[in-house]
């Protein structure tokens, strides 16, 4: 019916010979197919990719990222070897894919409250402040995230992500770009993964605390001035035990994360 409708319009607009209007809906059939399997394709791949994803989070934090191997989130995500190697070439991989996407969604968060919070620091330290207080609240979740911190690829993703966010949010505060800025953000990107290892290596200082000291620390590498540092502290953690907060389809809650039906 689609097909008729438009030949129908093609014939008002264009009055070819009908041979050259069959030949004209021919090509634009053929086209439509075409981007129709394209995307399928596209839509089975990130299926699968994301299914393999949530398979190795939940690996990582069962077993602990060293403990778990790729026949672990192979056999967990009832797939072949290869449709694993086609999408990720190891283990370190997939954690960086989970680690970007994590991160992404973190800052799209971040970017929400930029527009609702009057201090801009709030906003920005939201990722941070997630890392940090799941760390504090989670041994198995401060294991993944130090993991993450250890890899220069996944803290070169940080950088890049933190430093466009930071360009787009933060230069009308005084953010520069360039090698200056990417110093800053590797400065807090570094505390960040610090404090995880403090929590996983049986640090006990309450979330409070650190926060404190992330919000102080990031202040002066911004040049931001902070009146009220509890203040913030405060709503950090308002924020994250909202409930509100979906990282990688788990809900941020007083217990770390909880699952939650990906969409």
């Amino acid at each position: 019916m689609y097909q008729l409708e438009l030949l129908s319009t093609v014939k008002t607009l264009y009055p070819l010979p009908n041979v050259i209007v069959a030949d004209i809906m021919v090509k634009i059939t053929k086209f439509q197919g075409a981007e129709a399997v394209k995307n399928g394709i596209e839509a089975r791949r990130e299926s699968s990719r994301r299914q393999i994803m949530f398979a190795a989070m939940d690996l990582f934090y069962e077993k602990g990222y060293q403990k778990t191997t790729t026949r672990d989130i192979i056999c967990r995500a009832g797939i072949l070897n290869g449709s694993l190697y086609n999408r990720f070439k190891s283990k370190e991989d997939i954690l960086l894919s989970i680690v970007h996407d994590a991160l992404g969604d973190a800052l799209g968060e971040s970017g929400k409250l930029f527009a609702a919070e009057s201090n801009p620091l709030v906003a920005a330290l939201l990722p941070g402040a997630l890392e940090i207080y799941v760390s504090s609240r989670d041994l198995r979740l401060a294991d993944i995230l130090y993991e993450a911190h250890h890899s220069w690829t996944a803290v070169e993703s940080y950088i890049e992500a933190y430093g466009r966010w930071s360009a787009d949010h933060l230069e009308r505060f005084g953010f520069q770009s360039g090698e200056g800025g990417r110093l800053k953000i590797i400065s807090i990107v570094g505390a960040v993964g610090n404090i995880a290892g403090y929590y996983l290596n049986g640090g006990t200082a309450p979330i409070r605390d650190s926060l404190s000291g992330f919000v102080s620390l990031s202040a002066g590498v911004f040049r931001l001035p902070v009146l009220d540092v509890q203040g913030i502290v405060d709503r950090l953690i308002a924020i994250l035990e909202s409930g509100d907060v979906i990282i990688c389809g788990h809900a941020v809650t007083a217990n770390g994360l909880d699952a939650v039906a990906p969409n």
